[in-house]
């Protein structure tokens, strides 16, 4: 009896991908420093002062009206003062984030292609400026609302603590957790801002190219992962940058939603490994 050898397919190629460009580790120590330096300054601003005013104040207020309205006025200068501050410092600290986020993912895009065996070179264009300023306007008001939340909860603390008649030492163990809770919000800021800016540049360059493809990558780090985002990167889920990819029933792109460090591969049209 003849045997009869079964055809087999050869091994179906895979399309070419690039090595993802990851938010840059550096940018976020330096934007979450930068930010931490102004909420010391400003928390040790508020502490120096209510301590100094809340001593003399609080014996006084159960007789004299007037002592928490002095109090109150001490408190509204204070916040006055620091929103200010963070009012001006918000768009040059947001402008220089940016762009240096802008300056890691052209450089890393630029070293990803050149590995591939092609060379460009970066210029400036309406559609990068337009994502840059975008992102410069969202961290400016991100930055004006650390100062605006913190003070504000200050404020409520002073006001509690008086009409409560607490001691100095409840409040100022109430100004420290509130102190931990911005310093913590504005690492969140740092991170997932870093994730964003980089994402947002590294799709507008992209476009610009026109390279539309991209297969998703999830991060593997966090403790708690969206299993969705897990499984479009086991499954190198491919989708079109311009309208993101479609998860749990949504189009997203990689990094977009809060705590998310997924990033994506770019395809080269008619390469394969």
């Amino acid at each position: 009896m003849a045997l009869r050898c079964a055809s087999i397919a050869p091994p179906k190629k895979r399309p070419k991908t690039l090595k993802p460009v990851r938010p840059n580790a550096g940018v976020e120590a330096a934007y979450y420093k930068a930010l931490v330096h102004e909420i010391d300054e400003m928390q040790r601003s508020l502490t120096y002062w209510l301590r100094a005013r809340y001593r003399h104040v609080v014996p006084e207020v159960a007789e004299d009206a007037s002592s928490f309205a002095e109090l109150q006025e001490m408190v509204s200068r204070l916040t006055a003062r620091w929103r200010l501050r963070f009012s001006d410092l918000a768009y040059g600290l947001a402008d220089h984030f940016v762009r240096s986020a802008a300056g890691h993912t052209d450089a890393a895009m630029q070293r990803g292609i050149q590995q591939a065996g092609m060379t460009i070179k970066f210029k400036p264009s309406a559609s990068v400026n337009r994502a840059i300023k975008a992102s410069v306007n969202e961290n400016v008001l991100l930055i004006k609302s650390i100062g605006e939340t913190h003070l504000s909860q200050v404020g409520q603390l002073v006001q509690r603590a008086v009409q409560n008649g607490g001691d100095l030492g409840t409040l100022s163990k109430q100004l420290q957790e509130r102190y931990g809770v911005t310093k913590r919000r504005a690492a969140f800021i740092a991170n997932d801002q870093n994730a964003k800016a980089t994402a947002a540049i590294r799709r507008q360059r992209q476009i610009d190219m026109g390279l539309y493809e991209a297969e998703w990558v999830h991060s593997a780090g966090g403790r708690h992962p969206r299993e969705s985002h897990v499984k479009a990167g086991r499954d190198r889920l491919r989708f079109d940058i311009r309208k993101g990819a479609k998860i749990d029933g949504k189009f997203v792109q990689p990094g977009e939603l809060p705590r998310c460090r997924c990033v994506c591969k770019m395809i080269l049209p008619g390469f394969n490994d």
